[in-house]
């Protein structure tokens, strides 16, 4: 068993949904400070403070929104069973499922279902 752990090559990482949450959030935060920053320092006795310093903070709060809209979204499948061909509906945030004719396990992969391993 050890053999295959080690023989494997490890992947890089990839810019998935958890990396992509906090890169949003990073974004954000540094947008909001800067703003924030900006509105503290220069917005005393100028409206240079008003002009930079307000659309900063609120580009801080709404930019990870929209960056983030592809995590709340979920798309609907409906496919054949891989076991028995019995229509299964369910989302893409499924990972793995029972299938309701053949009891078999299924997991749900890129959109498709796959024979469980």
């Amino acid at each position: 068993m050890a053999e295959e752990t080690t023989g494997k090559a490890k992947s890089g990482k990839t810019f998935d949904s958890a990396y992509g949450f906090s890169f949003s959030i990073a974004v954000g935060l540094v947008l909001f400070i800067a703003g924030l920053v900006i509105s503290l320092t220069l917005g005393e006795g100028t409206s240079v403070g008003l002009i930079f310093g307000i659309p900063l903070l609120a580009a801080g709060l709404v930019i990870p929104v929209f960056m983030m809209r592809d995590l709340f979204k979920t798309n609907e499948i409906k496919a054949p069973c891989p076991n028995c061909g019995a229509t299964i509906r369910t989302s893409d945030a499924t990972l793995q499922l029972r299938c309701q004719s053949c009891q078999q396990v299924i997991d749900v992969r890129e959109g498709r279902l796959l024979r469980a391993e």
